[in-house]
């Protein structure tokens, strides 16, 4: 092979070399454009979730304030408001669901740091049905005073309970701003139970609500009941859950919405607390499985 045979070849090898480092370039500059092109549909479609699930949230707030308008003096699970829940609601792109619960079921750990006698037997009462000690008692009560208000049940475990005792007073307690009752409407049948200290009677009303949707004074007194100190038929606090998913995006949310009636008569309903994803506290509603 001739000097200028070799120039060539060498030229030829020279060239594909190039053309082959060019296309890996073009190849890496699509990729990354690709990859750029994915982040931005999916940011819109963060964007667009979020402000369906801030939707969500506010149509429960217009509800709820409407509420209190129509009946400031119950609340239960035949009202609108209870009406509210979606699941996999179809939206543009996507699906949305919501549910929303009375937060004022349980007893409010808070209550414990203003010292209330009442409200320290209700909570021994509690501590004893899930198991705790008198000393697991002074434990809560003084994290409680010492680190509250709490707005999640979980850190009460730093006070030093046995895991399966924490996990069966969380069934039974959650942490609310302000002062707050337990609805009898909103109470679980084990709520009941501790509340009346009367297993049968307990489960009498369980299914006397079941039936009609809610809770009387006519219905306690039927059955020889007083109301117990620290209830009521009515509550100021929800739980509104929401989640939006469109295309391959989920956004989810957990708020609390207050509700109280000013000394100037007007009424005030807003989100007071607000969680987001995996923060989720255990209190908040489940989503109903679609059917």
């Amino acid at each position: 092979m001739s000097r200028r045979e070799d120039e060539a070849g060498m030229i030829l090898v020279n060239v594909l070399m190039f053309v082959a480092i060019a296309a890996g370039l073009v190849l890496l500059l699509i990729s990354r454009e690709e990859i750029a092109l994915d982040r931005a549909l999916r940011t819109r479609e963060a964007a667009r979730a979020l402000s369906v699930v801030r939707g969500g949230e506010l149509s429960a707030v217009v509800a709820l304030r409407r509420d209190m308008v129509a009946g400031p003096n119950e609340d239960n699970l035949t009202e609108p408001w209870a009406k509210l829940s979606e699941s996999g609601a179809p939206i543009e792109g996507g699906t949305f669901d919501l549910a929303i619960a009375d937060a004022e079921g349980r007893f409010n750990l808070n209550a414990l740091r203003a010292g209330d006698a009442g409200a320290v037997i209700l909570f021994q009462t509690i501590a004893k049905d899930v198991g705790l000690s008198p000393e697991d008692v002074v434990k809560a009560v003084t994290y409680i005073r010492l680190y509250g208000p709490l707005t999640d049940v979980r850190p009460i475990r730093l006070a030093g309970f046995e895991p399966e005792a924490a996990a069966r007073l969380e069934q039974l307690v959650t942490a609310l701003p302000g002062n707050t009752t337990i609805n009898l409407n909103a109470a679980t049948p084990d709520m009941l139970r501790v509340l009346f200290r009367d297993p049968l009677a307990a489960s009498r009303l369980a299914e006397i609500r079941q039936r009609n949707g809610k809770l009387t004074l006519k219905d306690l007194s039927d059955l020889s009941l007083s109301l117990p100190w620290g209830t009521s038929f009515r509550s100021g606090t929800f739980w509104v859950r929401t989640r939006a998913t469109i295309g391959g995006t989920s956004q989810q949310a957990a708020v609390l919405i207050q509700r109280v009636l000013r000394p100037d008569g007007k009424i005030a309903v807003g989100v007071v607390e607000r969680w987001r994803g995996a923060s989720v506290p255990p209190e908040a509603p489940e989503f109903v499985a679609p059917r």
